[in-house]
């Protein structure tokens, strides 16, 4: 899929839930697309790889630029994790470009930075506009031969045509794969700004026709666009014509997703996960991470955000969580707060008002149960919570959770026990095939003082539970955590390999993420309030505790929710129910 400069965060994170190959991000001539501007293509770009771990293939034109310009580009993108380009010499407009075409630019990159990159370029089935159709494979040819890996087409309406192009292809020795670029008409205007896209391409007539009739019906015309790329799609796989598909979007996701999964593309996999967390796209990082915290397990962006200037990251093992090679964790970061927040949205989910803590305990409610509020809205997401939508593995212990919200214990993580599940499982599974996996039931919730105190005086009865609470202050806190020694929370077991970790809990970096779970609570939530709502929301949180709880039998798993039981019913007891 294609995402220009003006798509966001949130709409890649949505569109890469079908688990594409990669997207891309478009550039604009001259310097601005690498500027460090939040709109610009080297952000979105960074962004895409870093914070929502999708693989980016970014498209970079020589026009405008030279060659000390290019340099510069192309090691920041290096930097930033970026391992894919589409080498573009662009439309030539200002004249001032050191390279006369994409071939002299590719053959540039591969002597610059040799093998850092993989190298896509532009064919044209329809010929180049500014080429006879010949001349177009010639130039392709000359594309490959300095250095190009794959070819990503001009938007084609005609196999025939296609299969015409990928012979010529081959009869002049362009071997690399080849990947058909298709484009779904969406609406009216899409279909009149084609000339501008590509003047080469026809539209087929009885295409046009069909939208002609339906121009002022723009969900009409989206249906015809997108039944006519699936028919489109299928005949080039049956016929065995494309190495895959590159779907040109306009920014645009509904089209495509669909299009995405009437096609049986849209992959639900989550097996295919590296770790049981949201793993970035950047291979620097991806090579030298394996373990995380558990606590940042809901916002795993910003965890990154929080660690992107560590040279060095857990790897095997945490370790020792004070040793200094792992980064100064107390850098305060928290990611989105800076953002401008949506008020009216967050208004409808999380109350006009709050009057008092029932009011908190509804949103949570109507949270995990999926259903609208009492203001007729559905509660899509929480301050603690990135992704929009629960967990699978939630959904397992969600009877548990729902009981524990309902008497004011606000959950914020949770994992079920799992006992020697196939890393296959579409619900727990992640890491290499054939190998087996293993974690402990874990649970994180803010409680009132009153509450933290049960569970205090009751813990001690439950051995094989560890736990950690703390107060916002930081001035009341209880563990029986053994110093600087992090407890394993999830490890799989796979075939010629040593036992991977990557999931625990540390009571050092508990303390810290304390502090960023109790300003989300103000920053995020309080922030769409002024006057007694804010107030009223401050004062409950002043009062309440977070709390860390492990079960280590993970065989059974049954302590965590007795414990939790026992609480209950004696804070059902205070409460007079």
């Amino acid at each position: 899929a294609v995402v220009s400069t003006q798509s966001t965060g949130s709409r890649m994170d949505r569109m890469n839930k079908g688990m594409p190959l990669f997207m891309d991000v478009t550039w604009h001539a001259g310097k601005s697309s690498a500027s460090s501007s939040t709109c610009s293509s080297m952000t979105i770009a960074s962004t895409a790889v870093n914070y929502c771990g999708i693989e980016i293939l970014l498209h970079v034109t020589s026009d405008g630029l030279t060659r000390s310009d290019l340099k510069g580009i192309l090691s920041e993108a290096y930097s930033h994790g970026i391992r894919n380009i589409l080498a573009l010499s662009g439309d030539n407009n200002s004249g001032e470009s050191d390279f006369r075409n994409a071939s002299e630019f590719v053959a540039w990159i591969k002597a610059e930075f040799k093998d850092r990159f993989v190298i896509a370029v532009a064919g044209y089935p329809d010929g180049h506009p500014d080429s006879t159709y010949e001349e177009s494979l010639d130039h392709l040819k000359q594309k490959v031969d300095a250095g190009a890996d794959f070819v990503i087409t001009q938007l084609l309406f005609d196999c025939d045509r296609f299969e015409r192009f990928i012979n010529d292809c081959s009869e002049h020795d362009i071997n690399v794969p080849i990947i058909a670029g298709v484009l779904p008409i969406q609406n009216y205007d899409s279909l009149r700004k084609l000339n501008k896209l590509a003047c080469n391409v026809d539209v087929p007539k009885h295409l046009v026709e069909r939208i002609e009739e339906k121009k002022d019906d723009d969900e009409a015309i989206r249906d015809i666009g997108v039944m006519f790329t699936v028919e489109l799609v299928e005949e080039l796989f049956e016929r065995h014509l494309t190495a895959g598909i590159h779907i040109y979007t306009l920014n645009r996701e509904i089209g495509p997703n669909r299009i995405v999964k009437e096609l049986g593309l849209f992959s639900k996999d989550k097996s295919r996960r590296f770790f049981p967390w949201q793993a970035t796209a950047n291979s620097g990082r991806l090579a030298l991470e394996d373990v995380r915290p558990v606590y940042w397990a809901q916002r795993p962006k910003s965890y990154i955000t929080r660690t992107k200037t560590w040279d060095e990251f857990p790897n095997g093992r945490w370790g020792n969580s004070s040793n200094p090679a792992f980064g100064d964790l107390d850098d305060y970061h928290l990611f989105y707060m800076s953002k401008s927040i949506n008020q009216k949205k967050f208004l409808e989910m999380w109350g006009y008002e709050i009057k008092n803590i029932n009011d908190i305990r509804d949103v949570f409610m109507s949270f995990l149960e999926g259903k609208p509020n009492r203001q007729g809205f559905k509660v899509t997401s929480l301050p603690w919570v990135d992704e929009q939508n629960l967990q699978p593995e939630t959904l397992v212990i969600r009877e548990q959770i729902l009981k524990l919200n309902n008497n004011y214990l606000f959950t914020i993580n949770s994992q079920p026990p799992v006992n020697c599940a196939k890393s296959n499982d579409q619900t727990f599974g992640w890491g290499p095939k054939n190998g087996y996996i293993y974690q402990k039931a874990y649970i994180e919730f803010f409680a009132r003082s009153e509450d933290a105190k049960i569970i205090i005086n009751k813990i001690s009865k439950f051995p094989l539970l560890s736990y950690t609470l703390s107060n916002k202050a930081g001035t009341d806190c209880y563990t029986n955590y053994k110093k600087n020694s992090p407890i394993a929370l999830t490890w799989g077991v796979f075939p010629g390999r040593e036992i991977i970790q990557p999931t625990i809990a540390d009571y050092k970096t508990f303390l810290i993420w304390k502090d960023e779970a109790f300003a989300l609570w103000i920053e995020k939530w309080g922030h769409i309030y002024e006057g007694e709502s804010r107030k009223i929301l401050e004062d409950i949180v002043d009062d309440l505790y977070l709390i860390c709880l492990v079960d280590n039998d993970f065989v059974t798993g049954t302590g965590l929710w007795e414990f939790l039981d026992e609480v209950i019913g004696e804070i059902s007891h205070e409460n007079g129910y």
